[in-house]
């Protein structure tokens, strides 16, 4: 089963996503920051994980550079889920393996994990 982990500021982005992913036969944790997020990945493995970029206490930059520190390069594919502008620069410069620019449909967020998990 491909776990997923949900990083968005958004209390009904991350239910919405929780929700409809596990009707679709996904494991799925959220979390409401970056911080929370790299609690979670300190007692869980996603195949991959769904990271907004603008959120409070820990944006998405610094999750992400914080993720890869840790993992030395071997972190988890993000998938970048942002309102933010500019999605193929900061995909590039995160290393993420893909972006989907909110507002968001839930059929291209399943096709997105499938092709990078």
């Amino acid at each position: 089963m491909t776990k997923v982990l949900v990083v968005d500021d958004h209390e009904d982005i991350r239910n919405t996503l929780t929700m409809a992913l596990d009707d679709e036969g996904y494991e799925v944790r959220a979390a409401a920051n970056g911080l929370d997020a790299l609690s979670v990945l300190d007692e869980w493995t996603p195949n991959v994980i769904l990271l907004d970029l603008m959120m409070p206490v820990m944006d998405g930059w610094a999750f992400r550079k914080e993720q890869l520190r840790r993992h030395d390069g071997k972190a988890a594919p993000v998938v970048i889920l942002s309102a933010a502008g500019e999605l193929e620069t900061h995909r590039a410069t995160l290393s993420a393996a893909a972006f989907i620019p909110k507002p968001f449909e839930i059929d291209r967020v399943v096709e997105t994990i499938a092709a990078v998990s």
